[in-house]
């Protein structure tokens, strides 16, 4: 493996700085040059744990006879597969495939666990949504392959709307007002709830407003996770907080839940794999939902944010990232496999184009027969395209959970969390030997 003097004379100024903090050769990202194909089928192995991976790598090896793909599942990132992965590559065992969020491709990046993969996507990024790309892009290059993205959308019960006589909102001022209209007409019932542990549904807030939490200047990380426009969104909801206008709850809990069967919260602003959880977990609202696009900041300008998305990356080691990268392209763009994602694990293509596939047209019946992925791929036309995740993003998620968890119970306010999640991001990225310019 190439030294780390070595890798960051052939990359930009970001890797360069990854490169140092490695510390070592075999911890810096490694050429996408790949090796020959040996002779006979080539397997490729693929960690993950999304709905209908599974039923893909089938697909795959029932028409592809030389490269055949080992399909295992693994818990969910945040729930201990990260760890695995990490630990695999270390190892020297790992995979050659791994689905990684795009939130936590930086983290693996600096920990030395991924490929560059960059000279051999260049046919697959033409498939797919240029804002997509960038999430696992760093420095110019490339580290894995986008399958699906998370654009937001205003999830809403019809029957509740009509009850409180409540517009949907089209912009986030309206939304207030409805908040307010609603509680006031029952106080055991709320427009919304604010999850106080959920960084990465408050990411999506901001990231539609315009924030740009990370990003890279020479040799340094950018941080600016108390950004203007992050502000704006904290003294919205900060607002929303005070006149006791939305529930507050842990979201994911059996109690969340439980409110939104009962018709104590009447909407929900989330990503669009949102879709699929509501039909599993409140069945017995089926048919009093539907789906709206986010609300607006400015009244005729549209501009979405996004939540989740869950690239494939190549992990560090892999024998064939050229057949690796040829797989990932396959289940990112090929009609067929995007058309069983979406049918069997409710994921929103980041594919170019996706809009005309025909699950994006079918009525789902929890929504009134509404088609629901096609409100959702109209918004993500405009994602906004300068949102970056940092290189320490798990460390970040527990400082924001304990920071503006003391927030909602009035050790202060959003704004006060977010100026100390500077801080602790700031930190914890110099604690991983890594430049910062708050500049």
């Amino acid at each position: 493996m190439r030294n780390a003097r070595a890798v960051a004379g052939a990359a930009t100024a970001l890797i360069t700085a990854l490169a140092a903090a490695a510390c070592g050769g075999d911890t810096a990202p490694r050429s996408s040059a790949a090796p020959a194909s040996p002779s006979g089928p080539v397997t490729i192995e693929w960690w993950g744990w999304a709905p209908g991976y599974d039923k893909a790598a089938a697909a795959w090896n029932a028409s592809h006879p030389d490269v055949r793909v080992k399909y295992t599942q693994v818990e969910p990132g945040s729930k201990g597969g990260y760890q695995k992965m990490l630990g695999a590559v270390k190892a020297g065992n790992a995979p050659c495939l791994a689905q990684v969020g795009a939130e936590t491709m930086a983290s693996f990046l600096i920990e030395g666990a991924l490929e560059d993969v960059t000279d051999l996507v260049k046919d697959v990024n033409a498939k797919i949504q240029p804002w997509a790309v960038n999430t696992v892009t760093f420095g110019g290059r490339q580290f894995g392959v986008p399958v699906d993205t998370g654009p937001m959308g205003m999830f809403y019960r019809k029957d509740l709307f009509e009850k409180f006589k409540i517009e949907v909102p089209k912009t986030w001022d309206e939304f207030a007002t409805a908040a307010e209209k609603i509680h006031k007409a029952d106080p055991e019932v709320f427009l919304t709830s604010f999850n106080p542990d959920d960084m990465y549904g408050f990411s999506g807030f901001a990231w539609q407003a315009g924030a740009r939490w990370f990003s890279t200047q020479g040799d340094a990380w950018r941080v600016n996770v108390a950004d203007e426009p992050t502000l704006k969104v904290a003294g919205y909801w900060q607002r929303l907080l005070d006149g006791k206008l939305v529930d507050v709850k842990p979201g994911w809990s059996d109690a969340w839940f439980k409110d939104f069967s009962d018709g104590k919260i009447a909407s929900l602003v989330s990503a669009v794999w949102m879709t699929k959880v509501l039909e599993d977990s409140i069945p017995k609202t089926k048919g009093k939902w539907a789906v709206a696009p986010m609300p607006q900041w400015e009244a005729g300008r549209t501009v979405t944010g996004n939540v989740g998305g869950s690239p494939n990356a190549v992990l560090r080691g892999c024998a064939h990232p050229k057949e690796a990268v040829e797989f990932a392209g396959w289940l990112s763009t090929d009609a067929g496999a995007v058309g069983g994602l979406m049918a069997d694990g409710g994921l929103f293509p980041a594919a170019a184009g996706a809009e005309s596939s025909p699950g994006m047209r079918a009525g789902r019946p929890f929504y009134g027969d509404q088609p629901v992925f096609g409100t959702f791929a109209e918004s993500a036309k405009t994602v906004a395209p300068d949102f970056g995740w940092g290189p320490t993003m798990p460390a970040l998620n527990d400082a924001f959970v304990t920071e503006v968890g003391r927030a909602v119970t009035g050790g202060g306010t959003l704004t006060d969390a977010l100026k100390s999640l500077q801080e602790k991001a700031v930190a914890s990225i110099k604690g991983k030997g890594l430049n910062v310019s708050q500049s």
